[in-house]
């Protein structure tokens, strides 16, 4: 059943209020007053939808009574209607510029009261209920915006994150985003090398944050603590300090943006630690490649030497045994014992030139890995140099939860 419509007489006249009272109660809920004063009050506190006003009224007439209610946003809507004994022109100009919806003149037959009382409450509550809907059409219509800009903020991070090489640029990142949706995180990376935290203030975390981390970090995707909420990845965990726990629409909205946003992270991360990884392998392995060829650079030059110095004694010694006076077998068998001294020095020969041969493959090698190492430090300069300035800010005008 339908609430019944309110009606509030406003007359100093007894026998009036008595005979508006009967006409109307069968069909509302009807309040009499016996001042202006008191039509003012009653009618801000108990917001009837139509007012029976009386011109003619000691210390505050009805005219000043409408215009006073005229100039209440909240009571402004109000249809008010003056009764009065007089039926002039001029009266009815002065009821108008006060603001008044109707006119009735005092003696009125019942009819004509009924039907100009409920052409007002119903107007009035035709009116109520378009503004209501106009005002739940601008509700959805906020809402709509301010999902688009949580998404929009969402995607703008996502691809921010090509520029961020390291976990500082990616927490800074992180912040800025959380800061552009109003909220006070912390973040915590769980890396090979072992968990790392950052604070969006640029502080250290407490301890007892820390711990908390660590300890909820696999109880599920959301662990709250009153107005400090937990969102949990594989790889990532934000820490949300400041929960609107006033604002359910706004609390649900962070709940569906945020989750998106760290998923990205947790992806981030994990590209972040292999990206590591293969740098230090990197490296590692030049580092190794330069210091073998430094080695066998070296093996070279001692195996060149040493051949070298061989040779040249074989030599003399062949021609100082050639000086000496021998008989024919004598002779046989040195030429032959030479002949082995000089293959060997040939191996010998040989296994410097292929040393030479792999020092000449290193050297190559060593080519490549200087041109990858000048690659990624161009890479990662030219990445870490892309700042996140103050254009790249979404605009804190509009409140997005």
């Amino acid at each position: 059943m339908a609430e019944r419509a309110k009606i509030l007489i406003v007359d100093d006249d007894k026998t009036w209020q008595a005979f508006l009272t009967v006409a109307l109660q069968d069909d509302y809920e009807v309040m009499a007053v016996s001042n202006g004063d008191l039509g003012v009050i009653t009618t801000r506190e108990w917001m009837p939808d139509t007012v029976l006003l009386d011109i003619e009224m000691p210390v505050k007439n009805g005219y000043q009574v409408c215009a006073e209610l005229k100039a209440n946003p909240k009571t402004h809507d109000i249809p008010i209607i003056f009764l009065s004994s007089r039926s002039s022109l001029q009266e009815k100009i002065s009821g108008f510029e006060s603001g008044a919806d109707d006119y009735l003149i005092k003696p009125c037959e019942q009819e004509i009261l009924t039907a100009k009382v409920a052409r007002s409450t119903t107007l009035y509550r035709e009116k109520k209920l378009l503004d209501s809907k106009a005002s739940d059409a601008q509700i959805l219509a906020f809402e709509a915006m301010n999902s688009s800009a949580d998404l929009g903020r969402s995607l703008r991070f996502a691809e921010r994150t090509y520029t961020m090489t390291s976990f500082v640029k990616l927490s800074e990142g992180l912040f800025q985003t959380m800061a552009e949706f109003g909220l006070d995180t912390a973040v915590m990376f769980m890396t090979e090398s072992g968990p790392q935290f950052f604070a969006q203030n640029g502080y250290d975390l407490s301890p007892l944050e820390k711990d908390m981390f660590l300890a909820v970090h696999r109880e599920g995707r959301f662990c709250d603590f009153g107005n400090r909420t937990f969102c949990n990845f594989k790889l990532a965990s934000l820490l949300i300090k400041n929960m609107p726990l006033s604002n359910p629409e706004r609390y649900g909205r962070i709940k569906d943006s945020v989750p998106w946003i760290m998923g990205v992270v947790d992806g981030k991360v994990g590209a972040l630690d292999m990206y590591h990884t293969l740098t230090n392998q990197h490296q590692y392995l030049s580092g190794a490649i330069r210091m073998l060829h430094d080695k066998l650079d070296e093996l070279a030059l001692g195996f060149g030497a040493t051949n070298q110095a061989m040779l040249e004694s074989t030599h003399s010694l062949y021609e100082h045994i050639e000086s000496i006076p021998l008989s024919p077998e004598k002779v046989g068998s040195v030429t032959k014992d030479y002949e082995k001294i000089q293959q060997s020095l040939t191996t010998y020969d040989r296994l410097a030139t292929g040393l030479g041969t792999l020092l000449s493959l290193l050297s190559e090698v060593q080519r490549e890995q200087h041109q990858i190492t000048n690659m990624v430090d161009s890479l990662s300069a030219k990445d870490l140099s892309i700042e996140l300035g103050v254009n790249e800010v979404f605009s804190s005008d509009v409140d997005l939860f």
